[in-house]
This record gives C-alpha cells, structure tokens and sequence, in this order.
C-alpha cells in the first residue's frame, strides 16, 4: 500500500450545467508513489482513501443555494512529483439531459462543465483555470485582476465518461508545462 501525505489546499470551483453553477471549496490534497491512469474512471485505490471536498453552494442562478442531492458533486486531489491529479463525480439523476455539444479548445458551448482554478503561487493575483466540459473539451486560461487570457494554453491531460449516474472526470496537470512551480515546497506559494 502506498503511504499518502497532506502537500497542500487548492480552492476548487465546480462548474456544472448549462447555467454555470460555481463555488468555493477548500481542500487537502494527498501525495501519491502509484501510477494514475486518465481514463475518467477513478478506478485506483488511492482515490477512495483521499479525502473529498462536497456539500457544494450555488452563486448562479440562485446565490447560496445548497446542491441538491439529485445533482450532487464529489471532488478528490492528489499530486505527485511530476503533477496535480483532479478526480470529480458529478451525480446527475437525469444524465441523458446532460449538455455535450462538441466545440473547438477554449470554447464552451453548450455544454455542462467541470473547473478547477489554481493560485499557484498564493499571491490572490493569478489563477491557473482549468475546465472540461461533458463532450471531453478542455479550455484552460491565466486569470489575473485584467481578466482571462484564454490565449494562454497549457499541456494537460483529461478524460470524461458519461454514467448511468452522471458523469466522471479525471484531470492531469503537469507542473512543468503550467509554471505552476519554480521550486520545489510542502505547499503551493511557498
């Protein structure tokens, strides 16, 4: 069994359906020695041993509206030398209505969505954003106070599947290909 470790908080912020439902969230990610596969499956071990950021609020359409438990999300975050890997279920009781229109890199469509922001360096200037939509679509930017940069691309790593429950995501953000770091830390903006 691989030992895991707490490394670092990244804020989370989930963005599901067509009207771009988002919050804050807090959590701690766990080191991990084994190989991750991105198949959109969360099928190794290591993911149901980390601890999961839920119990998701609205802002839009209804600010502070609690998620429902039809529509229900599950995130985990793990890292290792090399990068962040983001697991997320997002439960839908009527997946065959999900949004998955197919669109070019940085666009979103109409499609439902899954995000992740990073502030990588702690500072409250920058955010490293990163989403996926349903279709599988990755569109990433640089937000700073000026606005979004979708000309900013990364090189990551995603992988969707659609279930009879939902649907499935499963991200890898390398370090290197984000600038998320300079140097090595126990924790992100050291």
């Amino acid at each position: 069994m691989n030992s895991i470790r707490p490394l670092f908080s990244i804020i989370l912020f989930l963005l599901i359906g067509t009207f771009q439902v988002y919050s804050q969230k807090k959590t701690t990610a766990f080191r991990v020695n084994e190989s991750i596969s991105i198949d959109g499956k969360l099928n190794e071990t290591v993911w149901k041993k980390t601890s999961i950021a839920n119990n998701f609020i609205m802002l839009e359409p209804e600010n502070g509206v609690p998620e429902s438990t039809e529509r229900k999300s599950e995130v985990r975050i793990l890292y290792d030398d090399n990068a962040i890997y983001v697991g997320a279920i997002l439960y839908d009781n009527e997946p065959s209505k999900i949004e998955k229109e197919i669109t070019q890199r940085d666009n979103f469509g109409t499609a439902d969505h899954f995000g992740i922001f990073i502030n990588g360096f702690n500072d409250g200037q920058q955010d490293f954003r990163f989403f996926v939509s349903a279709s599988g679509v990755q569109m990433d930017c640089l937000a700073t106070e000026n606005g979004e940069d979708f000309s900013w691309d990364a090189i990551w790593n995603s992988e969707v599947k659609i279930t009879d429950y939902g649907w499935v995501i499963e991200m890898e953000i390398p370090y290197a290909k984000t600038t998320l770091f300079k140097r090595k830390c126990s924790n992100l903006g050291c």
